[in-house]
């Protein structure tokens, strides 16, 4: 069977308009019990946070997971005012269910050059013997610590046209 010139041009822009990302995109709102409100966008690649009092968007550095929930981290403090008893941080990550709606903020920090530092004091290796098996390499010293959590909701945003 044939098909004419327009109904292949129909046919590969239905498949393109699919298999575009801002199709995907979703809008919520998520609350947390402190006061503090994040505008999300959900995309295929990531996520995004709008920043407070402005029409920039922070996006996220990397996609933890890609089922339920949805997680994303962000390289940088949480934007904005309004958050109380949020623990002291420099990074921080949003995880997102679609079933439930439930959002966790999961916040983390480096730790400190002393504390670094003597972490890999204490972790240099003894020297391997002519027999013995090679030492496990140690864990890294600078890997983010854990900071707390704080759990809200989200909501799909509908959007005003």
């Amino acid at each position: 069977m044939r098909h004419g010139p327009a109904r292949t041009a129909a046919l590969a822009l239905a498949a393109l308009a699919l298999a575009w990302p801002a199709a995907s995109e979703t809008f919520l709102v998520c609350r947390f019990p402190n006061g503090g409100q994040l505008r999300v966008l959900v995309e295929e690649r990531g996520f995004a946070i709008e920043l407070p009092g402005q029409t920039a968007w922070m996006e996220s550095q990397e996609m933890g997971a890609r089922r339920d929930p949805l997680v994303a981290g962000f390289g940088s403090p949480l934007p904005g005012e309004g958050w109380r008893g949020v623990p002291a941080h420099d990074r921080f990550a949003l995880s997102l269910s679609r079933v439930t709606g439930e959002a966790r903020l999961l916040f983390s920090r480096r730790p400190d050059a002393a504390r670094v530092e003597a972490c890999r004091a204490a972790a240099v290796p003894p020297l391997a013997g002519p027999g013995d098996q090679p030492p496990t390499p140690p864990a890294p010293c600078d890997l983010p610590v854990a900071a707390g959590t704080l759990a809200g909701t989200c909501e799909v945003q509908r959007l005003k046209f």
